[in-house]
Protein backbone atom coordinates (compact mmCIF):
# COMPACT_ATOMS: atom_id res chain seq x y z
CA UNK A 1 0.00 0.00 0.00
CA UNK A 2 1.40 3.40 -0.98
CA UNK A 3 2.08 6.21 1.48
CA UNK A 4 -0.05 9.22 0.62
CA UNK A 5 1.32 12.79 0.66
CA UNK A 6 -1.04 15.74 0.27
CA UNK A 7 0.56 18.44 -1.91
CA UNK A 8 -1.34 21.73 -1.75
CA UNK A 9 1.74 23.67 -2.89
CA UNK A 10 1.33 24.00 -6.64
CA UNK A 11 5.05 24.37 -7.23
CA UNK A 12 5.50 20.62 -6.77
CA UNK A 13 4.48 20.33 -10.40
CA UNK A 14 7.73 22.05 -11.36
CA UNK A 15 9.80 19.13 -10.06
CA UNK A 16 7.53 16.15 -10.77
CA UNK A 17 9.57 15.02 -13.80
CA UNK A 18 12.68 14.90 -11.62
CA UNK A 19 11.03 13.29 -8.58
CA UNK A 20 8.40 10.98 -10.10
CA UNK A 21 10.63 7.90 -10.17
CA UNK A 22 12.09 8.54 -6.71
CA UNK A 23 8.63 8.93 -5.18
CA UNK A 24 7.30 5.84 -6.92
CA UNK A 25 10.29 3.73 -5.86
CA UNK A 26 9.77 4.90 -2.27
CA UNK A 27 6.11 3.88 -2.43
CA UNK A 28 4.84 7.45 -2.12
CA UNK A 29 1.67 8.63 -3.81
CA UNK A 30 1.49 12.40 -4.29
CA UNK A 31 -2.08 13.70 -3.96
CA UNK A 32 -2.59 17.11 -5.61
CA UNK A 33 -6.03 18.66 -4.89
CA UNK A 34 -8.10 19.63 -7.90
CA UNK A 35 -8.61 23.26 -6.99
CA UNK A 36 -7.60 26.69 -8.25
CA UNK A 37 -7.45 28.09 -4.72
CA UNK A 38 -4.00 29.06 -3.43
CA UNK A 39 -4.70 27.40 -0.08
CA UNK A 40 -7.17 24.87 1.28
CA UNK A 41 -9.64 25.73 4.01
CA UNK A 42 -9.62 24.06 7.41
CA UNK A 43 -12.62 21.97 6.37
CA UNK A 44 -10.88 20.82 3.19
CA UNK A 45 -7.80 19.82 5.17
CA UNK A 46 -9.98 17.92 7.63
CA UNK A 47 -11.41 16.00 4.69
CA UNK A 48 -8.21 15.37 2.73
CA UNK A 49 -5.31 15.14 5.19
CA UNK A 50 -6.27 12.11 7.33
CA UNK A 51 -4.43 9.04 6.11
CA UNK A 52 -1.51 11.05 4.73
CA UNK A 53 2.01 10.62 6.10
CA UNK A 54 3.00 14.15 5.10
CA UNK A 55 1.90 17.34 3.38
CA UNK A 56 3.69 19.78 1.14
CA UNK A 57 1.88 22.95 2.01
CA UNK A 58 1.31 26.58 1.32
CA UNK A 59 -0.07 28.78 4.18
CA UNK A 60 -2.94 26.34 4.71
CA UNK A 61 -4.55 26.48 8.18
CA UNK A 62 -2.97 23.57 10.06
CA UNK A 63 -4.97 24.10 13.20
CA UNK A 64 -4.94 21.90 16.28
CA UNK A 65 -8.12 20.22 14.99
CA UNK A 66 -6.56 19.48 11.60
CA UNK A 67 -3.39 18.03 13.08
CA UNK A 68 -5.32 15.95 15.61
CA UNK A 69 -7.57 14.57 12.86
CA UNK A 70 -4.53 13.49 10.81
CA UNK A 71 -2.75 11.88 13.77
CA UNK A 72 -1.10 9.42 14.21
CA UNK A 73 -0.48 8.88 10.48
CA UNK A 74 0.81 12.41 9.79
CA UNK A 75 4.55 12.74 10.39
CA UNK A 76 5.54 15.89 8.49
CA UNK A 77 4.22 19.26 7.37
CA UNK A 78 6.73 20.51 4.80
CA UNK A 79 5.99 24.19 4.30
CA UNK A 80 6.93 25.47 0.87
CA UNK A 81 8.11 28.89 1.96
CA UNK A 82 9.76 30.51 4.94
CA UNK A 83 6.69 31.50 6.99
CA UNK A 84 4.86 28.94 9.09
CA UNK A 85 2.56 31.04 11.27
CA UNK A 86 -0.49 29.21 9.85
CA UNK A 87 0.65 26.00 11.57
CA UNK A 88 -0.19 25.26 15.21
CA UNK A 89 3.29 24.30 16.39
CA UNK A 90 2.13 23.28 19.86
CA UNK A 91 -0.28 20.79 18.31
CA UNK A 92 2.43 19.55 15.95
CA UNK A 93 4.76 18.95 18.89
CA UNK A 94 2.03 17.22 20.90
CA UNK A 95 1.30 14.80 18.06
CA UNK A 96 4.91 14.19 17.05
CA UNK A 97 4.64 15.97 13.69
CA UNK A 98 7.75 17.54 12.18
CA UNK A 99 7.35 20.99 10.63
CA UNK A 100 9.91 22.20 8.11
CA UNK A 101 10.33 25.32 6.02
CA UNK A 102 12.39 26.15 2.94
CA UNK A 103 14.54 28.89 4.41
CA UNK A 104 17.11 29.99 1.85
CA UNK A 105 15.02 29.12 -1.18
CA UNK A 106 13.55 32.50 -2.10
CA UNK A 107 15.49 35.38 -0.54
CA UNK A 108 16.85 36.53 -3.90
CA UNK A 109 13.38 36.43 -5.44
CA UNK A 110 11.83 38.46 -2.61
CA UNK A 111 14.70 40.97 -2.61
CA UNK A 112 14.34 41.45 -6.38
CA UNK A 113 10.58 41.94 -6.04
CA UNK A 114 11.06 44.39 -3.18
CA UNK A 115 13.39 46.46 -5.30
CA UNK A 116 10.93 46.39 -8.17
CA UNK A 117 8.25 47.78 -5.86
CA UNK A 118 10.67 50.42 -4.59
CA UNK A 119 11.41 51.62 -8.11
CA UNK A 120 7.70 51.55 -8.90
CA UNK A 121 6.90 53.77 -5.91
CA UNK A 122 9.80 56.12 -6.60
CA UNK A 123 8.96 56.64 -10.27
CA UNK A 124 5.17 55.99 -10.02
CA UNK A 125 5.27 53.36 -12.75
CA UNK A 126 1.98 51.62 -11.96
CA UNK A 127 0.23 54.97 -11.51
CA UNK A 128 1.48 56.16 -14.91
CA UNK A 129 0.62 52.89 -16.62
CA UNK A 130 -2.93 52.96 -15.25
CA UNK A 131 -3.42 56.56 -16.37
CA UNK A 132 -2.08 55.79 -19.86
CA UNK A 133 -4.30 52.71 -20.12
CA UNK A 134 -7.30 54.87 -19.17
CA UNK A 135 -6.57 57.46 -21.87
CA UNK A 136 -4.68 60.04 -19.81
CA UNK A 137 -1.30 61.09 -21.20
CA UNK A 138 0.43 62.36 -18.06
CA UNK A 139 3.84 62.57 -16.47
CA UNK A 140 3.85 62.04 -12.73
CA UNK A 141 6.96 63.42 -11.02
CA UNK A 142 8.80 60.86 -8.93
CA UNK A 143 12.12 60.87 -7.13
CA UNK A 144 15.59 59.42 -7.64
CA UNK A 145 16.88 56.81 -5.22
CA UNK A 146 20.51 57.98 -5.14
CA UNK A 147 21.25 59.83 -1.92
CA UNK A 148 17.97 58.85 -0.26
CA UNK A 149 17.79 56.79 2.93
CA UNK A 150 16.39 53.26 2.92
CA UNK A 151 15.19 51.86 6.24
CA UNK A 152 15.29 48.06 6.44
CA UNK A 153 13.16 46.52 9.18
CA UNK A 154 14.45 42.99 9.68
CA UNK A 155 17.93 41.98 8.55
CA UNK A 156 17.60 38.29 7.90
CA UNK A 157 18.38 36.81 4.49
CA UNK A 158 15.93 39.00 2.55
CA UNK A 159 16.79 42.22 4.36
CA UNK A 160 20.49 41.64 3.78
CA UNK A 161 19.93 40.96 0.07
CA UNK A 162 17.89 44.15 -0.25
CA UNK A 163 20.77 46.05 1.36
CA UNK A 164 23.22 44.53 -1.12
CA UNK A 165 21.09 45.67 -4.05
CA UNK A 166 20.64 49.13 -2.54
CA UNK A 167 24.38 49.83 -2.60
CA UNK A 168 24.41 50.01 -6.38
CA UNK A 169 21.62 52.58 -6.32
CA UNK A 170 23.54 54.89 -3.99
CA UNK A 171 21.09 54.61 -1.10
CA UNK A 172 22.06 55.33 2.48
CA UNK A 173 21.15 52.38 4.71
CA UNK A 174 19.74 52.21 8.21
CA UNK A 175 18.19 49.15 9.83
CA UNK A 176 16.17 47.98 12.80
CA UNK A 177 16.15 44.43 14.14
CA UNK A 178 15.29 42.89 17.49
CA UNK A 179 18.44 40.78 17.05
CA UNK A 180 20.94 42.96 15.17
CA UNK A 181 23.76 41.41 13.15
CA UNK A 182 26.54 43.89 13.86
CA UNK A 183 29.28 42.04 11.96
CA UNK A 184 27.20 42.09 8.77
CA UNK A 185 26.19 45.73 9.33
CA UNK A 186 29.81 46.85 9.61
CA UNK A 187 30.75 45.08 6.38
CA UNK A 188 27.62 46.23 4.53
CA UNK A 189 27.77 49.88 5.58
CA UNK A 190 24.47 49.67 7.45
CA UNK A 191 23.73 51.57 10.66
CA UNK A 192 21.40 50.01 13.23
CA UNK A 193 19.03 52.50 14.85
CA UNK A 194 15.81 52.40 16.85
CA UNK A 195 12.54 51.99 14.97
CA UNK A 196 11.56 55.60 15.64
CA UNK A 197 14.95 56.80 14.36
CA UNK A 198 14.58 54.64 11.26
CA UNK A 199 11.11 56.02 10.53
CA UNK A 200 12.30 59.60 10.97
CA UNK A 201 15.33 59.18 8.70
CA UNK A 202 13.99 57.02 5.88
CA UNK A 203 12.56 58.07 2.55
CA UNK A 204 11.58 54.43 1.96
CA UNK A 205 10.88 51.82 4.64
CA UNK A 206 10.88 48.14 3.67
CA UNK A 207 9.71 45.37 5.99
CA UNK A 208 11.41 41.98 6.20
CA UNK A 209 10.75 40.82 9.76
CA UNK A 210 8.97 37.59 10.75
CA UNK A 211 5.51 37.63 12.30
CA UNK A 212 5.93 37.20 16.05
CA UNK A 213 4.35 38.63 19.18
CA UNK A 214 7.21 41.14 19.26
CA UNK A 215 6.76 42.34 15.68
CA UNK A 216 2.97 42.51 15.39
CA UNK A 217 1.90 46.00 14.25
CA UNK A 218 5.44 47.38 14.26
CA UNK A 219 4.04 49.88 11.80
CA UNK A 220 1.24 51.57 13.72
CA UNK A 221 -0.10 55.04 14.42
CA UNK A 222 2.78 55.78 16.80
CA UNK A 223 5.60 54.69 14.49
CA UNK A 224 3.93 56.34 11.51
CA UNK A 225 3.75 59.60 13.44
CA UNK A 226 7.54 59.48 13.71
CA UNK A 227 7.98 58.94 9.98
CA UNK A 228 9.47 61.47 7.59
CA UNK A 229 6.60 63.21 5.75
CA UNK A 230 6.17 61.69 2.29
CA UNK A 231 7.67 58.32 3.25
CA UNK A 232 7.01 55.25 1.10
CA UNK A 233 6.44 51.89 2.78
CA UNK A 234 6.91 48.40 1.33
CA UNK A 235 5.81 45.14 2.95
CA UNK A 236 6.83 41.85 1.34
CA UNK A 237 7.13 40.02 4.68
CA UNK A 238 3.98 39.44 6.74
CA UNK A 239 0.70 41.35 6.91
CA UNK A 240 0.73 41.21 10.70
CA UNK A 241 3.60 43.68 10.79
CA UNK A 242 1.30 46.53 9.77
CA UNK A 243 -1.73 48.11 11.43
CA UNK A 244 -3.64 48.52 8.19
CA UNK A 245 -6.15 51.02 9.62
CA UNK A 246 -3.35 53.30 10.82
CA UNK A 247 -1.60 52.96 7.47
CA UNK A 248 -4.74 53.96 5.59
CA UNK A 249 -5.20 56.99 7.85
CA UNK A 250 -1.61 58.08 7.11
CA UNK A 251 -2.23 57.69 3.38
CA UNK A 252 -5.41 59.75 3.55
CA UNK A 253 -3.63 62.60 5.34
CA UNK A 254 -0.73 62.42 2.86
CA UNK A 255 1.85 61.77 5.59
CA UNK A 256 2.63 58.52 3.76
CA UNK A 257 3.13 59.16 0.04
CA UNK A 258 2.99 55.63 -1.29
CA UNK A 259 2.65 52.03 -0.21
CA UNK A 260 3.39 48.66 -1.83
CA UNK A 261 1.84 45.66 -0.10
CA UNK A 262 2.43 42.09 -1.17
CA UNK A 263 1.00 40.75 2.10
CA UNK A 264 -2.10 41.51 4.13
CA UNK A 265 -3.51 40.71 7.56
CA UNK A 266 -6.19 38.59 5.85
CA UNK A 267 -5.43 36.72 2.65
CA UNK A 268 -7.16 36.91 0.31
CA UNK A 269 -8.16 40.38 1.56
CA UNK A 270 -11.69 40.90 2.84
CA UNK A 271 -14.14 43.72 2.28
CA UNK A 272 -12.77 45.41 5.40
CA UNK A 273 -9.48 45.94 3.54
CA UNK A 274 -11.05 47.23 0.33
CA UNK A 275 -10.45 50.93 1.08
CA UNK A 276 -6.73 50.31 1.59
CA UNK A 277 -6.41 48.22 -1.57
CA UNK A 278 -8.40 50.74 -3.64
CA UNK A 279 -6.39 53.75 -2.49
CA UNK A 280 -4.63 55.29 -5.52
CA UNK A 281 -1.30 55.46 -3.70
CA UNK A 282 -1.28 51.73 -2.90
CA UNK A 283 0.26 49.03 -5.08
CA UNK A 284 -1.42 45.80 -3.90
CA UNK A 285 -0.07 42.43 -5.03
CA UNK A 286 -1.00 38.88 -4.15
CA UNK A 287 1.74 37.52 -1.84
CA UNK A 288 3.85 36.61 -4.85
CA UNK A 289 7.25 38.16 -4.06
CA UNK A 290 8.81 34.72 -3.79
CA UNK A 291 7.11 33.36 -6.89
CA UNK A 292 10.11 33.33 -9.20
CA UNK A 293 10.36 30.02 -11.05
CA UNK A 294 13.87 29.38 -9.73
CA UNK A 295 12.82 29.98 -6.13
CA UNK A 296 9.67 27.89 -6.45
CA UNK A 297 11.64 25.02 -7.98
CA UNK A 298 14.18 25.09 -5.14
CA UNK A 299 11.41 25.22 -2.56
CA UNK A 300 9.48 22.27 -4.02
CA UNK A 301 12.63 20.17 -4.24
CA UNK A 302 13.50 20.93 -0.61
CA UNK A 303 10.02 19.87 0.50
CA UNK A 304 10.05 16.58 -1.42
CA UNK A 305 13.52 15.81 -0.11
CA UNK A 306 12.16 16.25 3.42
CA UNK A 307 9.24 13.93 2.63
CA UNK A 308 11.64 11.25 1.39
CA UNK A 309 13.84 11.63 4.48
CA UNK A 310 10.96 11.27 6.92
CA UNK A 311 9.54 8.33 5.00
CA UNK A 312 12.93 6.61 5.38
CA UNK A 313 12.75 7.20 9.12
CA UNK A 314 15.30 10.00 9.13
CA UNK A 315 15.14 13.39 10.83
CA UNK A 316 14.28 16.22 8.40
CA UNK A 317 16.99 18.82 7.77
CA UNK A 318 15.12 22.10 7.90
CA UNK A 319 13.00 21.83 11.03
CA UNK A 320 11.56 25.15 12.20
CA UNK A 321 13.44 26.56 15.21
CA UNK A 322 10.57 26.06 17.66
CA UNK A 323 10.62 22.29 17.06
CA UNK A 324 14.37 21.76 16.62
Amino acid sequence: MSARVLATARNVRLVLPEYADRLREAGIELVIPDTKAVTLTEMELLEQLPGCIASVSMPDPYTAAVIAAASPTLKLIARSGVGYDSIDLAAARAHGVWVTSTVGSNHDAVADYTFGLMLDLARRVTETANATRNGTWARFPGFELRGKTLGIVGTGRVGREVAARAVGFGLKLVAYDLFPNHDWATQAGVTYVSLDELMAASHVVTLHAPATAGTRHLINSSSLAQARPGVCIINTARGELVDEHALLDALVTGHVAGVALDVFSDEPPTAAQSALIAHPKVIPTSHCAGAAIEAQTRSAAMCLDEVLRVHRGERPLHVVPELS
